[in-house]
């Protein structure tokens, strides 16, 4: 037996979620690391390109598991939001509990997407769909791209052979989000996180590295960004646990960035002794939100933080995982430069401290990690 079907470009949180809520859970992901195994049933590896998943790999393995378990339902993560139409086409062919492809266009789609926020008088960077006068000031980013690695300075690259991009304007900040559940009408903000974002890779100055949580007593102009989420989720009807990316600006404004349709990667942070994926699928069923805040194991401040490779690297047999680490690559996982390698968590009673905390873990785990692989 089993309930569903998760298909993510990384599927380790949702999975543990599912597993916590006491369902049965096949993973499909790109990783397909020992922690994601450990909570399901089978996993399944994919391949993925910056236009997504791969249709005819994707649809072979929904039959394949439609085959063995008849009445599985999908839930999907990141690895749709620049295809749509395949989301379309699989929740022909299974029950889908997740954002569809008219939310999706509606979400990322910078046009559409701008042009709402402007309609509800929401603060946006500028954006362009030609290359700007003042290259400087602007960033390019991939339509429906996901994770950071796609975005650079305007004036730093050459993109004369890329398709499907824009350019944004480029704000000054912290950058910061938010986790909420959404109903198709209102919404429920489950917490916020500060943003971290890594400095290893020069031709990628805004790749993701991970998020630490935030005490909602210092969340800066939170009934705003409330106000925004429900703004939004009444104009597109969002539906389920999804994610907004904004900045605090300069001047102390709330300035939205983007908003994810689907699982962020932020969500466990806020995962208490309720599971989140069981209030995602509850956002479907027409269910109250019935969320506890004040549920959690701990008032401490979590993080994470993803560690990259910096060069070409085999996984040895002989690296012991500390219990901090999460989304553990099989031994033997050829990982290639500017690649995750695994995530390192964190709890501390401040923000500070969890930073200082995970950085220190980082260089720690990547010591452990090339220390045996040169020793092999």
């Amino acid at each position: 037996m089993a309930d569903y079907l998760i298909i993510a470009r990384s599927a380790r949180a949702i999975a543990a979620s599912a597993n916590r809520a006491g369902y049965n859970v096949i993973a499909a992901d790109c990783f397909n690391d020992e922690d994601t195994r450990s909570f399901s049933k089978s996993v399944y590896q994919l391949s993925f390109s910056r236009d997504g998943f791969d249709e005819e790999e994707l649809l072979n393995l929904i039959e394949k598991v439609i085959s063995r378990y008849p009445g599985i339902k999908l839930v999907t993560g990141s690895g749709f939001e620049s295809s749509a139409d395949q989301l379309d086409r699989l929740s022909k062919i299974v029950p889908l509990f997740a954002s569809g492809k008219d939310v999706i266009i509606a979400l990322k789609d910078p046009v559409s997407f701008f042009k709402m926020l402007d309609k509800n008088f929401i603060l946006h960077p500028d954006y362009l769909l030609t290359k700007p006068d003042n290259s400087k000031k602007y960033l390019k980013k991939n339509i429906g791209g996901t994770g950071g690695d796609h975005v650079n300075w305007c004036d730093q690259i050459n993109f004369e052979n890329e398709k499907d991009f824009y350019f944004q304007e480029y704000i000054a900040g912290n950058a910061m989000s938010a986790v909420f559940l959404a109903n198709g009408t209102r919404a429920f903000v489950i917490g916020f996180n500060q943003q971290l974002h890594s400095n290893e890779f020069a031709e990628m100055p805004f790749l993701y590295q991970g998020a630490i949580s935030l005490g909602r007593g210092t969340v800066e102009n939170k009934e705003i960004i409330e106000d925004i989420i429900n703004k939004v989720t009444a104009d597109t009807g969002l539906k389920g646990l999804c994610g907004l990316d904004y900045i605090i600006n300069e001047a102390g404004d709330v300035v939205v960035l983007e908003v994810n349709p689907r699982f962020p990667a932020s969500f466990e942070l806020h995962e208490t002794q309720q599971s989140l994926f069981d209030a995602h699928i509850a956002c479907f069923d027409g269910k109250p939100f019935n969320w506890n805040e004040h549920s959690a194991c701990s008032e401490n401040i979590k993080g994470y933080a993803i560690l990259y490779a910096k060069e070409n690297i085999v996984i040895s047999d002989k690296v012991k995982w500390p219990s901090w680490v999460k989304d553990r690559p099989e031994f033997g996982n050829v990982i290639s430069a500017r690649f995750p390698i695994c995530t390192v968590h964190a709890e501390e009673s401040s923000l500070d401290k969890v930073k200082s905390k995970l950085f220190s873990r980082l260089n720690q785990i990547e010591t452990i990690i090339f220390a045996e692989q040169n020793a092999a």
